[in-house]
């Protein structure tokens, strides 16, 4: 008899190891919820008692001392060291992330380079954590610095701490912000001057207008560069076209507060439209109404050009805003030096790709380095050219503030169009009170 009841406990044994290995472990969430040996008396714990058993994945476990003959208790219920021998069940631990020699657990964030990586608990293993990161393409890359600075490029690359953890995407956004041109504008017809004369090697408004040139702009992480543009070059062409008279910085935040129909702020705008309303709303200056980078309420009302009263104008006879004439268009690279020449800084549109975020110095180029898919429209306020080693090149003031590049300006390749520069370049006259002749 007794060894019919070790054969039949033997077979149930061999069930019982078969069903357990579908589970997750001996202690797997695939078990039903006990308690099993905690159910009743505990008297089930002694001896040989084959009352003392419970069903538990479509076969039977155990809780007494026959179920205990080795050390492995392979058709022990679960619970049966815990209620029989007094031994705690080991806890379910859970490995949590790694990163930079510390531990996290599920539910911490931290930023992996521009991308943003939570700790979860792996689908796969429950007792495993680990990261689950956005795949962005990030704004500065160690890879497009490395090539262009130990490559044969005619520039160099920097990395910036202002575009550290942020997405190309973002910086495409957010440091640009000009949309792209309407068929209507782009048929516009380029002026030509075709003047037979000898240019200059060099020449910087800088240099050649001392003190009438705007400072350069950092507009932010805001898409405000044809705000930025276009308020900097009409500063300018007041400075130079008045002789002096009306020297200030006019202001930006004026069209990114104030000319909001068919524009999109911080978003970006149409440099036709925001145009059209200098010429028929004007400018403030930034001293009434200074630049902070976000859209804020207007101070004037729409389709009138008075100055408010918390605005002093410079000169008694200027009672209106700051408004020019009709835009022109240049596109021939004698044409584009010779009206910087006459009238100052103009407004040229470039194509922004992510190697242009690395500049620091020299006459860029675009490269094959970086990713070459996001791109975006950048307008840009050229004041000047020069000439190195018979390498022409532009000089051009960028508006991500004075950190950037070479003080903020860049060289950029002369007479190549590189990056679109000489496609459109917008010039104006300013509406100045009392030049001097």
């Amino acid at each position: 008899m007794t060894n019919v009841i070790m054969a039949n406990r033997l077979y149930l044994l061999l069930l019982l190891g078969a069903s357990l290995s579908m589970a997750i472990g001996y202690w797997g969430p695939d078990l039903p919820p006990g308690p099993y040996c905690g159910r009743g008396s505990p008297q089930c714990c002694q001896d040989r008692q084959d009352s003392c058993s419970h069903e538990i994945l479509s076969t039977l476990c155990y809780c007494d001392q026959f179920c205990n003959r080795s050390r492995v208790h392979d058709d022990c219920c679960p619970d049966y060291e815990e209620v029989c021998l007094g031994i705690s069940p080991p806890p379910n631990v859970l490995e949590g992330c790694k990163y930079k020699n510390k531990l996290h657990i599920p539910g911490d964030k931290v930023l992996q380079g521009c991308n943003e990586c939570e700790c979860v608990v792996d689908s796969n293993n429950p007792n495993q954590a680990i990261w689950s990161c956005e795949q962005e393409l990030c704004l500065i890359s160690d890879d497009v610095i490395s090539n262009v600075n130990y490559g044969s490029e005619s520039w160099r690359a920097s990395n910036y701490s202002e575009f550290s953890g942020k997405k190309l995407k973002d910086g495409i956004k957010y440091k640009l912000g000009t949309f792209p041109l309407t068929a209507e504008t782009k048929r516009m017809g380029a002026i030509r001057y075709d003047k037979n004369i000898a240019y200059p090697r060099d020449f910087d408004s800088r240099s050649y207008w001392p003190g009438y040139i705007s400072p350069v702009i950092d507009q932010g992480w805001c898409g405000s560069d044809w705000a930025v543009t276009i308020a900097t070059v009409v500063s300018d062409r007041f400075a130079i076209q008045s002789n002096g008279i009306e020297k200030l910085v006019l202001s930006p935040q004026t069209l990114l507060s104030c000319n909001r129909r068919y524009q999109r702020g911080c978003d970006g705008g149409h440099i036709d439209v925001a145009w059209n309303y200098v010429r028929e709303d004007g400018l403030l200056d930034d001293n009434c109404f200074p630049y902070v980078a976000k859209v804020t309420n207007c101070p004037v009302k729409p389709k009138s050009d008075y100055l408010p009263t918390m605005c002093t104008p410079d000169i008694p006879e200027r009672t209106t805003r700051y408004k020019v004439g009709p835009p022109g268009k240049l596109k021939k690279e004698e044409d584009i030096m010779y009206d910087i020449m006459e009238s100052g800084p103009v407004h040229a549109i470039m194509t922004v790709y992510q190697d242009f975020f690395h500049y620091r110095d020299g006459v860029y180029r675009h490269t094959r380095f970086g990713d070459n898919t996001l791109q975006g429209l950048h307008s840009v306020r050229i004041i000047g050219w020069g000439e190195n080693r018979g390498e022409k090149y532009w000089v051009v003031a960028n508006s991500w503030g004075e950190q950037w590049g070479i003080n903020g300006y860049f060289h950029i390749a002369r007479g190549e169009n590189e990056s679109g520069i000489e496609s459109f370049v917008v010039t104006v006259l300013s509406d100045v009170i009392n030049a001097k002749k």
